[in-house]
């Protein structure tokens, strides 16, 4: 049995989710006919079925749209052969895009038109590595290794970009060893990895340093919530929800901290909450590491 349940703070939706989420709540509010969405809005299995309940349908094929119907674009940014098509099948586009993700477009056209080369750490076939890479086609690397970064040649001006939900960890190592062996590739002024991710990944190592157990709430197919799970540096399991508890995780454990990816609806927290105090216990505490009040607009 759990002797306490520590929530870490900040956890859950980050200000580009919760954005995104409000878009699409808008869209389907203010549209007569039906909202399509291309790609789930957000990395959040259950977010996505609750929308699909609100008659939200989701598509990774634009040509799966209707001609002249409604169409969400996802958080995770779109390259331009979709806006390409979207404009062909006359699609009204709502952009739900985060903010930060548009920065990093807009560093890969800036530095393209420039002449240099874009080298885009991220994972490969994610969509907001599709995205930036669709913006740069035939003038850009992408790495997700520092085994492929060790392989790579460079001649020329070149600049180094980064997918805003890469760890910290898997990211320094990488551009330590690039910024050594090329003196000359250029880091964008800010930093890509995004604050709340980097927020998020700052305060579960703290909360480790107080539990016995890290239990994240995410989806599999959220890359910011894997990687809560990997940085954590004790025992830690990626959930949606109390369903996925298993009984032998809190043979053992005391206690039992709880953070959430920037996908994940306060909600979903405390439905596991609920779940873990239901089946073993816990007194319920919380600790704030760092103070998040950033919001975008719409």
């Amino acid at each position: 049995m759990a002797r306490k349940i520590i929530l870490v703070k900040p956890r859950g939706l980050c200000a580009g989710v919760e954005r995104a989420l409000k878009i699409l709540d808008l869209t389907v509010e203010k549209s007569e006919g039906s909202v399509y969405c291309r790609h789930a809005i957000v990395h959040n299995e259950k977010v996505v079925e609750e929308f699909s309940q609100k008659g939200v349908i989701f598509v990774e094929d634009l040509n799966q749209v209707p001609n002249g119907s409604v169409v969400v674009f996802s958080a995770h940014g779109s390259s331009p052969e979709l806006f390409k098509l979207a404009k062909k099948k006359n699609l009204r586009v709502v952009d739900a895009v985060c903010p930060l993700v548009m920065k990093v477009h807009e560093e890969a056209k800036r530095f393209r038109a420039n002449n240099y080369l874009i080298v885009y750490l991220g994972h490969k076939n994610h969509p907001e590595a599709l995205g930036v890479l669709g913006e740069v086609p035939g003038k850009s690397v992408l790495i997700s290794s520092l085994a492929e970064a060790k392989k790579l040649k460079i001649s020329g001006k070149a600049v180094l970009l980064t997918q805003t939900t890469l760890g910290l960890e898997e990211t320094k190592e990488i551009v330590d060893y690039l910024t050594a062996k090329f003196p000359n590739l250029e880091l964008p002024a800010g930093k890509d990895i995004c604050f709340s991710t980097t927020n998020r990944q700052l305060a579960v190592k703290e909360l480790a340093k107080h539990c016995d157990l890290i239990l994240v709430v995410g989806s599999k197919n959220s890359s910011n919530s894997n990687r809560l799970r990997e940085v954590a540096g004790i025992e830690a399991y990626l959930v949606d929800g109390p369903e996925d508890l298993k009984e032998d995780w809190f043979k053992n454990k005391n206690i039992v901290g709880i953070t959430a990816g920037a996908s994940v609806p306060e909600k979903l927290v405390r439905e596991l909450i609920d779940g873990v105090k239901g089946r073993f216990g816990g007194e319920e505490e919380e600790l704030e590491v760092i103070k998040e009040n950033i919001k975008f607009r719409l």
